[in-house]
């Protein structure tokens, strides 16, 4: 029988036999905390100029025979000295001194099986037994303690026949798992018996990307069958090397789309098992997510429970894992429902999730591209609604600590006790003084933030909050405490971002005052998420420019492709037109509002139906609002933040049909992205004006980078034109969803005759020229386009 070879890393391979243990900061599980990796290099340098003998990061490996397998474990101790020999493991906590009491009352914690299966290497290496040493190192005030670890050999090797045993058995079903998804992909086809047309061609073109490994880039209009067409030849080449597809979108309410399309492949036949996984904040059993024993009994004790319930395999007998599923089975065995969709992510053929998880600084990315055996290989990943990464993970990276949020904060630590109300207000004036301190030389400006006062606060505020959460004080739902705290590590974590793409600054106006840290681009934080991958597709109905798109998603402009399709609907479904009259830039604002007013009242009493008409900004909306005369229409109107529950019954009663509604929303809004009005829901759209970013010198810094990056002929284009025409593009793509659909839409503004704004029009939207939707008897050609409609004109 060939041998095979597993690879594992000494953190996989050094756990408790069998797991137990609570979720906490410090259960040894996951990946390692990141706020200790300064701390470390430090110790390091300390320790080299102490002793000539040390060696930081020491490489050590073994190999360990068991049944059919060998498994090469492999890792770096944090360092060795050789006389006399002793390996150290650098660990960092807020409060050391707990840590410490933590260890030496359990004997059986991951940091100490990690030490131990260094010494163990040593041994193997050498025959001796070399000194065990874990030096725990406080981020508070870099207070430090040791705990000698003992290597007892019969005890270490008692361990590792069980662990051995249980990775056997772990392997097996992953080979099992491995062979069952290239059985999948064998069998798997696709699930319509005729594709739509071009389907067929955006099938074949990402095909052909995955032979080439190269990245893609697809912009395919609604009505392609595009999630389909995108998700199933990248599920079948990455099931035939047994591993998974991951699958992203911008929201959470996008899920549904891709569970479609994996049910519509399971009702062929297909056993792939896909897993949706849900924020924390909306699977979480408590009042707060805070993940503390103490407080959680979903977090206590949750390895053990997992183990003694065998909850992984548990998991894996479910064909479609949900957040109804995973919920119901954390109340039924009291586990974190979250953390069991975390366990889910192995065994799932494919993974539908936000961006964050993937994209986000505390991302879930190791754990999405891990590979399934085949050390060399690695998922897929399918970015959906591809425009809106670059500004989402830009915001990823750009947090802001503002004196408004601080006010809020303050005003609810006045329902926490007083003993912590009056601390907490002590450390929000504080804090409130950091920023105004950069505030002295008048308005907004670019800044250099000296990090020391910083941290010290942030010390100061995890001291509190590790003593409140030590009280007998009942955890709040939104608990201004861990808001603060959660507000102000990540700030502090965004002040140690590097690069030219990087700038703080300090902002006043009349709406807030505050520090902020701005990512401009964040294409190099991606390329390290693409990386874990193997193929990468990003596909949405707007990704014109095309070069805009791949140097800002961080595709390399040589080694990726494009693929554009056309919709596949009649042309003469839709009657599309520019009204150049109109002017919707700021200044003009006032002037023109009456006439948006009029030029909605006109076109909506041509025909009965539902309309919706998209503004730059909510001000404006409300100017327009003001000035409508449309008593044929029941008027709605998006709110700034609304819940999603209002924007259902919004949802609902368009598709009622009761009596026409015109909808009042905002370009890249809740009504204007990700949300389908199929049918008679909306028969008409008016796109009001491109939404250009407001010119605010932020958004100015953003230019001058863009200007050195892709130069200055570009630099005006990235930070302002191209995003407000993402925005106006999806606006307009909301009335034509289906080959039966008809409906009227109307751009308003000059500008979307521009050739620069022109570029970013789908292929279809013109021959030659966008003066070609120019028109000069604008109701006429509107009477005349529903009146060859096959329903007749009311």
């Amino acid at each position: 029988m060939r041998v095979r070879k597993v690879s594992l890393d000494v953190r996989q391979f050094a756990l408790p036999c069998p797991r137990r243990g609570s979720i906490e900061l410090h259960s040894g599980y996951g990946a390692p905390p990141m706020s200790g990796q300064e701390i470390h290099m430090a110790i390091q340098r300390r320790r080299q100029r102490e002793f000539d003998d040390y060696t930081p990061e020491k490489k050590m490996s073994w190999v360990f025979e068991a049944g059919p397998y060998e498994f090469h474990i492999s890792g770096r101790a944090d360092g060795i000295t050789e006389n006399p020999v002793q390996i150290e493991e650098i660990k960092t906590a807020f409060d050391v001194e707990e840590l410490w009491r933590k260890l030496r009352a359990d004997d059986n914690h991951p940091y100490i099986w990690q030490l131990r299966t260094y010494g163990y290497f040593h041994y193997k290496e050498t025959g001796r037994i070399p000194f065990l040493n874990l030096h725990l190192v406080s981020s508070r005030n870099f207070k430090s303690m040791d705990l000698r670890v003992e290597l007892d050999i019969a005890h270490y090797e008692l361990w590792l026949a069980l662990r051995l045993d249980e990775l056997v058995e772990e392997t097996k079903v992953k080979e099992k798992l491995f062979k069952a998804r290239q059985k999948m992909a064998e069998e798997m086809s696709f699930p319509f018996a005729t594709p739509r047309p071009g389907q067929r061609e955006l099938i074949e073109g990402i095909e052909a990307q995955v032979a080439d490994e190269h990245p893609l880039l697809v912009q395919a209009p609604t009505g392609l069958g595009k999630t389909v067409g995108v998700l199933y030849p990248n599920l079948k080449d990455s099931l035939s090397r047994g591993q998974k597809t991951v699958y992203v979108t911008p929201k959470n309410s996008q899920h549904i789309v891709a569970e479609e399309a994996v049910e519509k492949l399971q009702e062929q036949g297909s056993k792939i098992r896909s897993l949706t996984l849900t924020a924390k904040s909306k699977m979480c059993l408590k009042a707060e997510t805070l993940c503390n024993p103490g407080y959680c009994e979903f977090a206590r004790e949750y390895y053990t429970k997992l183990a003694e319930h065998d909850l992984v395999n548990k998991l894996s007998k479910k064909r479609t894992l949900t957040q109804e599923k995973l919920v119901e089975m954390g109340k039924e065995f009291e586990v974190c429902p979250f953390e069991l969709s975390v366990e889910a992510i192995e065994r799932a053929d494919v993974v539908i999730g936000d961006y964050n998880y993937a994209f986000a600084p505390r991302s879930l990315l190791g754990r999405l591209s891990e590979p399934l055996l085949e050390a060399g290989e690695k998922p897929n990943l399918v970015i959906d609604e591809a425009h809106n990464l670059p500004s989402r993970a830009q915001d990823y990276f750009s947090p802001s600590l503002s004196v408004q949020e601080l006010d809020i904060l303050e005003g609810d630590f006045t329902k926490l006790p007083p003993t912590f109300s009056l601390q907490a207000g002590s450390l929000i004036r504080k804090a409130k003084s950091l920023i105004q301190e950069y505030g002295e030389d008048g308005g907004s400006r670019k800044v250099d933030i000296d990090i020391e006062p910083f941290l010290d606060h942030e010390r100061s505020i995890r001291a509190l909050t590790t003593e409140y959460l030590e009280s007998e004080t009942e955890i709040i739902t939104r608990d201004p405490m861990l808001r603060l705290m959660n507000l102000w590590s990540d700030f502090i974590a965004a002040l140690e971002y590097s690069g030219p793409e990087f700038f703080t600054t300090y902002q006043n106006s009349r709406f807030t005052e505050m520090l902020k840290v701005t990512c401009c681009d964040a294409s190099e934080q991606l390329k390290i998420a693409y990386k874990q991958f193997k193929n990468v597709v990003a596909f949405s109905a707007t990704l014109k420019p095309f070069t805009y798109y791949q140097e800002l998603l961080g595709f390399d402009l040589e080694k990726s492709k494009t693929l554009e399709f056309q919709s596949p609907f009649k042309p003469e479904n839709r009657q599309l037109m520019i009204i150049p009259q109109i002017s919707t830039k700021l200044s003009d604002r006032v002037v023109s509002s009456g006439k948006v007013a009029e030029v909605i009242s006109r076109v909506t009493r041509v025909k009965a139906g539902n309309y919706i008409a998209l503004f730059p900004s909510f001000e404006f909306l409300a100017q327009v609002e003001k000035q409508l005369q449309v008593p044929h229409l029941r008027v709605l109107r998006q709110e700034r933040d609304m819940k999603q529950l209002d924007v259902q019954i919004y949802l609902e009663e368009l598709k009622a049909a009761n009596e026409p509604i015109l909808l009042l929303g905002v370009q890249g809004g809740v009504f204007s992205e990700g949300v389908d009005f199929p049918g008679d829901m909306l028969i008409g759209a008016f796109v009001i004006g491109p939404a250009l970013p407001s010119f605010d010198f932020e958004r100015e810094q953003i230019r001058t980078y863009f200007d050195g990056r892709y130069g200055k002929e570009n630099g005006f284009n990235y930070t302002y034109v191209y995003p407000a025409m993402a925005k106006a593009i999806q606006s307009a793509g909301r009335v034509i969803r289906s080959e039966t659909d008809k409906g009227v839409i109307i751009l308003m503004d000059s500008r979307f005759l521009n050739p620069v704004y022109a570029e970013a029009m789908p292929q279809g939207w013109f021959k030659e020229s966008p003066r070609e939707l120019v028109s000069q008897k604008i109701l006429a050609d509107i009477e005349t386009f529903w009146k060859n409609s096959e329903v007749p004109c009311s």
